[in-house]
């Protein structure tokens, strides 16, 4: 969606109607999600929106890209695209015999993702959706000959749910460092696997558990630690 905005202290949403008159309406906050008010209040998500039925047998999801605000009220969801006050001015409106600066003039590009079905189906993809959605692969001027061995793989899970949220080299010393979480509140089991180093481990999380481990390549072992990358052990 393609918009020129030239209004003045005016808001701009996009509204989806849905069936869902009584439903329930979820959101993504930072690692997990949460239940959102659904009485016409402005809300905050961030990189998604779930309407889902009374009787929680479906769901419409809406993946964003960066939009944040939005609202719910009798099965509508209005998402909160742009605002257009003066960047400063006096309450309640600011003079009207000078030029000041508004916000969110001009043209914006909004990208937005629908996706509908079973409720459980829903909520443990949107936010492996989302993250494909949002976070865009780096793209490299590489040519290469094709003539050598196809590497293998630098990490795997075997989960589809659950997620890496972070896999790099330790501050201090030569570990790496992989950190896994739940997104969706329920007890899962998975197994990473290191190819390269013909290395693996089976974890089970709690639901929306951050789990982080040090990786020693050379002693092969999995070490839990903190946030801070401290050793637990």
């Amino acid at each position: 969606t393609r918009v020129h905005w030239q209004e003045k202290d005016r808001m701009l949403k996009l509204s989806f109607p849905t069936p869902y008159r009584k439903g329930k309406y979820m959101g993504q906050v930072a690692y997990g999600c949460d239940t959102l008010t659904d009485n016409g209040n402005e809300v905050v998500a961030q990189k998604w929106v779930a309407a889902i039925s009374q009787d929680r047998r479906t769901s419409l999801t809406i993946i964003n890209e960066g939009i944040y605000g939005s609202d719910f009220l009798n099965g509508e969801i209005r998402l909160s695209l742009l605002r257009s006050p003066a960047y400063s001015a006096e309450f309640p409106l600011p003079p009207q015999d000078r030029y000041i600066p508004r916000i969110d003039q001009g043209e914006t590009i909004f990208r937005i993702w629908l996706n509908a079905g079973p409720v459980t189906e829903r909520l443990n993809a949107v936010d492996r959706e989302a993250l494909v959605c949002n976070e865009k692969p780096m793209v490299l001027s590489f040519f290469p000959s094709g003539s050598r061995k196809k590497p293998k793989p630098f990490v795997t899970l075997s989960d589809k749910v659950v997620q890496i949220t972070t896999l790099k080299k330790s501050c201090s010393g030569n570990k790496l460092v992989l950190r896994l979480f739940e997104p969706t509140g329920h007890k899962r089991a998975a197994e990473v696997k290191l190819p390269f180093a013909g290395m693996r481990k089976k974890v089970t999380l709690e639901g929306f558990e951050i789990r982080t481990y040090l990786v020693d390549i050379r002693k092969r072992t999995w070490t839990p630690a903190t946030l801070m990358e401290k050793s637990l052990k």
